[in-house]
């Protein structure tokens, strides 16, 4: 018997126009090396879904071997990860696939060995590069053990030296007998591979060996599209205007920790510019720097116009149900209405791959993710500026889309605009005009850079709704005192619930005096600083008078005692001063217990002080595990919607979103654009949430 049967398979989405799998039937032999080729939207995801038994078939069924353990890994990495620490989340599969304690330490040290993150396993995952979290992603499934492995464009959003290093590794674990079948439209993947499958429109249209694939010129431009040309024009800047200049950029995320340093360029009218370098040198944030989206530590940017820029995260750029009122978005924020509008929204979806008549009407939700990003950036170029930036504007695009993205560049490069790009691929920094390198050192200094007066680009008004955010999402960790951490995690978990309870039910006024005395105290040996903690308090007080008023309305005073103040409904007793009063010490005393908590304890210290609180339930086999992991969710999942919330603020503030946030009422409208994008992208995270926890063996 094989290791896998498909047979027959029929899938289609909901609301989809198309049937995503229509009647496909292949077989994975023991240890084979299989891609399942094909372009964007062909269906291939789908059908390595319900292999993985993530996705039911409508009809058809997939008969695996018994005993043969399924692991995938998905095409986002962030949708993989279950834990917000490494070595917590390398764990997490081999739990729930209940191994012993000594073989799930075991599986998670080897794996993380493997795969070279081992020196991470302490580290958060919301602070790993993509390459780092691919691999955690990997860990995590290699740690359960699978002896079939199906990789979902896994490798498509690496650098050229992470994906060989993942390439390189899955040889490695199918020489061992690892079934692998790698979903994929990449033509290296194929050369790697012994077999190939190919699919369009949702069937398998060839399949054979990837010798017989590569020997197939019409099969090979199929997939991969046309090759790139290299641009052999000899770059000059003698002549050319300088549109936008960049002196001398500084910035870092943490202290004593450089990303870019002294950065200086130049970008010229009617460039096409690639911006390379290995993942995690600061290409986007350079990208976020130049469009305004972030404001660097040092040097400054000057140019003619604002540049906007077109995000790597496609998904949190669409805003609205259809395509062509989603591409609408940006122009009609510039005050564009009517037939002009029109025209403006079917050139640029034009330009983009996507058809005006064929995808207006489209739901942006049922799109693949290939057109999701082609519609990203057509409401992008619907903007009309003068300096495109697109980060990874081609990644996870099959090679003909990938081409047309190109040629889309260098046409708007043509018409006089300045375009530059990031990208990890090779032909399309040769297809440039100029190349910008940020090198291991993350330095680039130009031979030389022509002076301009240029004016220095203004601050976004509408910027601080994306500062309080970032600022709260890349907050460190302070340190904490010495007493707090020679505690074990149990005892602090036990001391916290223990005044926190007591302050709150605690009555007497001399009592609630000293509980909000203790609260302080507790806060300050715990290391969190006493004028954050003063000015924390203060900040409450408005929202406790406030709650004070409703007490002088609604609570009943007592019989014959002093009023002070008696207006119909509102009067003033000294009982009420009282409750008041306690109301505020107690509040302000929980308020100290949380800031030392959470300043105090990691997430590793809570699981574990809280696993620790839960043993006696274990012992009495009640389940426990239900609580554990929703607490590990809740500190993965917040970071996300917290990027996610970044990217939506990114996104509409180049688009002529948001607006002014001054005042009141200012940001109170400055908010409400947000809501229903972030809404649409907790679901989809909550679904690939779903997704992860089934791959990952949780029941």
């Amino acid at each position: 018997m094989p290791a896998v049967q498909v047979n027959n398979l029929f899938f289609s989405y909901e609301n989809a126009e198309k049937i995503a799998v229509n009647n496909v039937s292949f077989e994975l032999k023991h240890g084979s090396y299989t891609v399942l080729a094909g372009k964007n939207g062909s269906g291939k995801s789908s059908v390595a879904k319900i292999i993985a038994g993530l996705l039911e078939p409508q009809k058809g069924s997939v008969k695996i071997e018994e005993n043969l353990r399924v692991g995938i890994i998905f095409q986002s990495p962030k949708d993989q990860i279950i834990c917000g620490v490494v070595f917590q989340d390398t764990e997490f599969g081999p739990k729930n696939l209940g191994f012993s304690k000594s073989e799930v330490e075991l599986n998670a040290i080897e794996s993380l060995s493997a795969t070279g993150m081992l020196d991470f396993a302490n580290h958060k995952t919301m602070n790993l590069s993509l390459g780092q979290t691919q691999k955690v992603a990997l860990s995590g499934i290699l740690a359960m053990d699978p002896d079939i492995l199906i990789l979902d464009e896994a490798f498509s959003m690496l650098d050229p030296k992470s994906r060989d290093e993942m390439y390189t590794f899955v040889d490695s674990i199918n020489n061992k007998g690892v079934t692998v079948l790698h979903i994929s439209h990449d033509l290296e993947a194929v050369c790697r591979a012994r077999d190939v499958i190919f699919m369009h429109d949702g069937k398998i249209s060839w399949s054979g060996t990837s010798e017989e694939f590569l020997a197939d010129k019409k099969l090979v431009e199929k997939l991969g599209g046309k090759k790139l040309p290299v641009n052999s024009r000899k770059w000059s800047a003698d002549g050319k205007e300088i549109v936008l200049s960049a002196r001398n950029i500084d910035f870092s995320y943490k202290k004593n920790a450089p990303l870019l340093k002294n950065i200086s360029f130049d970008l010229y009218k009617g460039s096409l510019t690639a911006l390379i370098g290995p993942s995690g040198c600061g290409k986007s944030t350079l990208l976020e720097i130049l469009s305004g989206l972030r404001v660097a530590d040092s040097g400054k940017i000057c140019c003619v116009g604002r540049p906007v820029l077109a995000q790597q995260n496609s998904d949190s750029a669409l805003f609205e149900n259809f395509a062509a009122d989603d591409v609408a978005f940006g122009p009609r924020n510039k005050g564009i209405r009517g037939k002009a509008l029109k025209e403006i929204v079917k050139k640029s979806m034009n330009q983009c791959n996507l058809d005006f008549e064929k995808y207006a009407n489209r739901q942006t939700f049922c799109l693949s993710g290939g057109e999701k990003k082609r519609l990203a950036v057509a409401g992008i170029v619907a903007l009309d500026a003068d300096i495109i930036l697109f980060d990874e504007p081609t990644a996870a695009l099959d090679g003909d889309s990938r081409g047309k993205v190109m040629d889309m560049m260098k046409e708007l490069a043509a018409q006089g605009k300045i375009v530059l790009f990031s990208t990890h691929q090779r032909d399309e920094a040769a297809f440039a005009d100029r190349v910008i390198n940020l090198a291991v050192e993350n330095i680039f200094t130009p031979e030389k850079v022509a002076s301009s007066e240029l004016p220095e680009m203004k601050r976004i008004p509408a910027l601080s709704v994306l500062d309080r955010i970032q600022k709260f999402s890349f907050a460190e960790n302070k340190k904490t005192s010495r007493f707090f951490e020679k505690v074990p995690p149990v005892l602090k978990c036990l001391l916290f619930l223990a005044l926190f309870s007591s302050a709150l039910v605690v009555r007497p006024f001399i009592a609630c005096g000293i509980f909000f005395f203790v609260g302080i105290i507790y806060a300050l040996l715990a290391g969190y600083p006493a004028k954050k903690l003063f000015s924390s308090m203060i900040k409450i007080v408005p929202l406790l008078l406030f709650f004070c008023l409703f007490q002088m309305v609604f609570a009943p005073a007592l019989p014959d005692e002093i009023r002070y103040c008696d207006f119909r409904f509102f009067t003033v007793t000294p009982s009420k001063i009282l409750n008041c009063l306690k109301v505020l010490l107690r509040t302000e005393c929980a308020m100290s217990l949380i800031c030392g908590f959470i300043h105090s304890t990691d997430e590793i210290q809570l699981v574990k002080g809280f696993s620790d609180l839960l043993s006696p339930l274990r012992l009495l086999r009640i389940p426990t595990k239900y609580i554990l992991v929703t607490m590990e969710i809740i500190f993965r999942f917040l970071p996300l919607l917290l990027d996610e919330a970044s990217c939506i603020v990114k996104t509409q503030l180049v688009r002529g979103g948001l607006g002014k946030s001054k005042g009141f009422f200012g940001k109170i409208r400055a908010v409400v654009p947000l809501i229903a994008p972030l809404i649409v992208q907790s679901l989809k995270r909550a679904e690939s949430l779903s997704y992860a926890l089934t791959a990952r063996g949780f029941k």
